[in-house]
């Protein structure tokens, strides 16, 4: 009855939501936030990645072609192609519209109309590692770099990138000038 990897399903006479064959939750964002509230930090990263784990599989899994391994069938594709099945998994997970930015080599996924809110761009920033990671076959750390209104920007990239990020941001530098610092081939190494 659930084969469709990308089927978003409604059994009203069972009361049972899939995604895929995934057992889905409808819950308030108001609730998934309290929750979110009161949970101690690990909880927090065992939550949003489990839930981005699931969604990088549902992209990945789209992608594939038929019997083939989902693991790296997001690095095969094209960057539209994987972006598109990224953005479905994350809308369908109701989580907001995901988008992505080149900032010269450097990724930037854009998160706009969430319905958690700014307190939930921590939540994001896991989620999005945890999918990204799953999708892709390869380990992604993931920062807010900016919040105007109902958009976020999501810096991705590897641990180290991802730290200088945070604490250039806590150092009151612009993001964007951390970026074309880190795009310099003196600060990877290239030169």
């Amino acid at each position: 009855m659930y084969t469709n990897a990308g089927t978003l399903s409604f059994d009203l006479a069972e009361g049972l939501v899939r995604l895929g064959g995934e057992a889905r939750l409808v819950v308030p964002a108001s609730a998934l936030m309290a929750l979110w509230g009161g949970a101690s930090p690990a909880a927090r990263r065992v939550f949003g990645r489990a839930l981005g784990e699931s969604i990088g599989r549902a992209a990945a899994k789209r992608l594939a072609t038929e019997g083939a391994d989902p693991t790296h069938a997001m690095l095969d594709a094209s960057p539209e192609a994987a972006l598109s099945e990224l953005a479905a998994a994350w809308a369908l997970a109701g989580l907001g519209a995901l988008d992505l930015e080149r900032w010269g080599r450097a990724l930037v996924f854009v998160v706009a109309s969430s319905p958690l809110g700014t307190d939930g761009d921590e939540l994001c920033e896991i989620t999005l590692e945890g999918a990204l990671s799953v999708a892709s076959g390869k380990s992604a750390r993931v920062v807010r770099i900016e919040r105007v209104e109902a958009r976020a920007r999501f810096f991705v990239s590897n641990a180290g990138a991802t730290a200088r990020m945070r604490a250039e941001l806590a150092r009151g530098t612009v993001w964007a000038e951390v970026l074309a610092e880190l795009d310099e081939p003196a600060s990877r190494g290239d030169a």
